[in-house]
C-alpha cells in the first residue's frame, strides 16, 4: 500500500521544490483562500516547513559544499522573511519574490540533490523533473501528454504533420486545411468570431483557439472532450462543418502518392502498414506539439533579463497574479487552466460570457453541460491559455469581444453576474474587482508581453 510505502530522498528533495512551485503558482495568487487573502502568511509557513526539512541535510551537504548549504538556507530564510514583511495581498510584489526567493529557492535545492548524487526522477510528467526553476523554456514536457510511449514525437512525425497540416487532402471537398483556420500569420487563430463552415453557408459552433502551446494541456477543445490531440484531430477532420472529411478515405489517397508513402516509412518504421488513420493523427499531433514556445519576454525577465519588462508592466504581473484574481484560473506558468503544480488536470469554469458583448443573457451554447448532463458543467468552458493573447482576437468561445480591454471590463464587474446574468454556479467571484484605469493598463500592458511566435517557423 502506498501509505507503508516510504519515500526516498530524491523524491523529497524532489516534493521540496514542488512545494515552492506551488508557493509560486498558488500560494501568493491566493488560490486557497481568495476571500481571506491571508496568502502571504499561508506561503511563510509552508516555506517555514521546507526550509525545517532543508536543515536535517545540514551535515551531508555542509561537508561537500557548505556555501551551498548556507545560500540555500539564507534564500529560503529571507523569503519567508520577505512574506511576512510584506503581508497586504494587494500591493505584495509577486514579482520581485520570485525573481528574488522562488526561483532562487527552486535552483538551489535542485543543486543540493545532484550534489548528493541524486539523479533527476526519472519517470515522465509535464514538469520535467531536471527543470531548476518553472520558467526555463524547456521545464515542460509535452510529449507527457501523449497516450503511450509509441505516440511521442519524433522530427520525422513532426515533419510528416506539417505536410498533412497545411495540406487540404484531409478535408471532404479537398479545399480546406488545418491551416486554413488556423493560419500561422495569426498566431494559428483567423482572427473571426467563428470560422465559416466548409459549405460557407454559415459559421461553426465556437471561436477557432490557437494551437500554439497547445501541447500543453490534459484536456482539449473549449468543452474538455478529447483528452489527446489525435482525438482532436479525428474530431475536426471528420466534422461536416469544419472538414467534412474521412479519414479511411485520406489514408487510401494518401498511399496513392509516393511522396506521403516515403514520408510515412521515414516517420512509422516500425511493423505493419506505415500510412494508416492513427499514423496520421499521430503525426498532426506530434507538429502541434512541437509548436511549444515559452520564450516571450515575460519568461526572459523573470529568468533574469531585466530589461525585457517595463515597470508598468511588472505592475500588470503582480495585478494578474493578485488584486486582478486571474492567476487563479489561468495558472502561471502555463497561463492556461492546468492546475500546478502537477500540470495533469486542466479546468473548466463558469464565468458567464453573454451571447453577444451588448447583451445581458447568458449565450446559448451550454459548453461541458452538453456532454454531461450535470449542473455543475452548465455553462463550464475550458479555461484557455492567455500566451499570444494580444494576436489571437476576437475572445471568448463565442468570439463576442473583440479587444483586451472589453475582456478586462467584463471580468471587472464581476463576469455574467455583473452584467445582471443569474447563475447559480459561477465559479469567478462576483465582486467587482474594483480596478483602476492605470490598473487595468498594466495588465494588458503584462499580457502583451506573454507574446512568443517564434515556434511558427518550425
Amino acid at each position: 500500500m502506498a501509505a507503508e510505502r516510504e519515500m526516498g530522498e530524491p523524491q523529497v528533495f524532489d516534493a521540496m521544490r514542488l512545494e515552492v512551485f506551488r508557493v509560486i503558482t498558488m500560494g501568493i495568487a491566493g488560490f486557497d483562500a481568495p476571500v481571506a487573502q491571508n496568502s502571504m502568511e499561508e506561503a511563510a509557513a509552508a516555506l517555514s516547513s521546507l526550509a525545517f526539512l532543508y536543515r536535517l541535510y545540514e551535515t551531508p551537504l555542509s561537508r561537500k559544499d557548505k556555501a551551498l548549504f548556507a545560500s540555500t538556507v539564507k534564500v529560503l530564510n529571507n523569503g519567508i522573511r520577505y512574506l511576512r514583511t510584506n503581508r497586504d495581498f494587494n500591493s505584495f510584489d509577486r514579482m520581485a519574490f520570485i525573481t528574488r526567493f522562488g526561483n532562487p529557492s527552486s535552483a538551489l535545492i535542485y543543486r543540493s540533490a545532484r550534489l548528493l548524487g541524486m539523479a533527476p526522477l526519472s519517470f515522465r510528467r509535464p514538469l520535467r523533473s531536471d527543470a531548476e526553476t518553472l520558467f526555463e523554456s524547456e521545464a515542460f514536457d509535452p510529449d507527457y501528454y501523449t497516450a503511450s510511449m509509441d505516440a511521442r514525437s519524433t522530427k520525422e512525425k513532426v515533419a510528416l504533420g506539417k505536410r498533412l497540416f497545411y495540406d487540404p487532402v484531409l478535408s471532404g471537398n479537398g479545399k480546406r486545411s488545418c491551416a486554413t483556420c488556423h493560419d500561422p500569420s495569426k498566431a494559428f487563430t483567423d482572427g473571426l468570431p467563428k470560422s465559416p463552415t466548409i459549405s460557407g453557408n454559415r459559421f461553426v459552433r465556437r471561436n477557432t483557439p490557437t494551437v500554439l502551446n497547445a501541447g500543453l494541456q490534459s484536456a482539449l477543445f473549449y468543452d474538455n472532450r478529447a483528452t489527446y490531440l489525435e482525438d482532436q484531430a479525428t474530431d475536426v477532420i471528420s466534422n461536416k462543418d469544419e472538414m467534412h472529411g474521412s479519414l479511411p478515405d485520406a489514408v487510401e489517397r494518401l498511399k496513392r502518392d509516393a511522396n506521403y508513402s516515403s514520408l510515412f516509412k521515414a516517420a512509422f518504421p516500425g511493423p505493419g502498414e506505415p500510412v494508416s488513420d492513427y499514423h496520421l493523427r499521430n503525426a498532426i499531433g506530434s507538429y502541434i506539439r512541437s509548436l511549444t514556445s515559452l520564450n516571450s519576454p515575460f519568461d526572459k525577465y523573470v529568468r533574469g533579463d531585466k530589461s525585457q519588462l517595463t515597470a508598468g508592466e511588472v505592475r500588470g504581473f503582480n495585478l494578474y497574479m493578485g488584486k486582478a484574481k486571474c492567476g487563479t484560473c489561468h495558472f502561471a506558468p502555463l497561463f492556461n487552466g492546468n492546475v500546478p503544480p502537477d500540470f495533469t488536470e486542466t479546468e473548466t469554469e463558469v464565468i458567464g460570457v453573454p451571447l453577444s458583448a451588448s447583451s445581458g443573457k447568458i449565450d446559448t451554447d451550454k459548453g461541458k453541460y452538453d456532454l454531461r448532463k450535470l449542473e455543475l458543467y452548465r455553462d463550464a468552458f475550458r479555461t484557455p491559455t492567455v500566451r499570444n493573447i494580444a494576436l489571437t482576437a476576437p475572445y471568448m468561445h463565442n468570439g463576442i469581444y473583440k479587444t483586451l480591454e472589453e475582456v478586462l471590463d467584463f471580468y471587472n464587474k464581476g463576469g455574467g453576474s455583473g452584467l445582471g446574468i443569474s447563475l447559480a454556479n459561477q465559479t469567478l467571484p462576483f465582486d467587482h474587482l474594483q480596478l483602476s484605469p492605470r490598473e487595468q493598463k498594466d495588465i494588458i500592458a503584462f499580457l502583451k508581453k506573454l507574446s512568443d511566435t517564434s515556434a511558427v517557423g518550425r
